[in-house]
């Protein structure tokens, strides 16, 4: 494969998981720049993306700043103090399982305490349905179990041998 058609089929996969992980609340440039940095074999600069990319040093530097944050990439030591490098984190699971941590965990237990306290108060309610509450109840309760069985998985990577696909 040529250089141009390589780097134009890079692009591209990069732009489709960007397209995929927003379905997980991260924005397409996350996962644009998440892509690029995995599987480059040296650390990437905010100029590497934005020529890789095609897009602006505004749209790209605070996309860092959030990767770095999530840990899903590092910096890494520069030749040059005016250049920040990075790297992508390289396993995975620990990506996957601080974000579940760090994100959705905070997000399921807002769920829950909210659905606790308009719980308490609906029950007088006329105008709710009560066992569509109880229902909206027992999936944020599986939701919760969910999470916390991928959490309790030590490599979220590998199925386990029960589950038949």
């Amino acid at each position: 494969m040529k250089s141009k058609e390589k780097k134009i089929a890079l692009r591209q996969l990069s732009l489709s998981i960007g397209d995929f992980i927003r379905y997980w609340g991260f924005r397409r440039i996350h996962g644009a720049i998440w892509t690029q940095i995995y599987l480059s074999i040296t650390p990437l600069s905010c100029t590497d993306l934005t020529r890789r990319l095609g897009m602006s040093k505004a749209l790209i530097s605070p996309a860092l700043v959030e990767l770095c944050n999530y840990k899903l990439i590092k910096e890494v030591p520069s030749p040059n103090e005016k250049t920040k490098l990075y790297v992508a984190t390289k396993n995975i699971n620990e990506v996957i399982h601080n974000i579940l941590k760090s994100r959705e965990s905070v997000i399921l237990k807002q769920i829950t305490d909210d659905l606790s306290s308009f719980s308490a108060v609906s029950n007088r309610d006329k105008d709710i349905n009560q066992e569509q509450v109880c229902s909206l109840s027992e999936m944020v309760a599986s939701a919760n179990l969910m999470l916390k069985i991928l959490l309790s998985q030590k490599d979220l990577m590998k199925l386990p041998g029960e589950i038949d696909l």
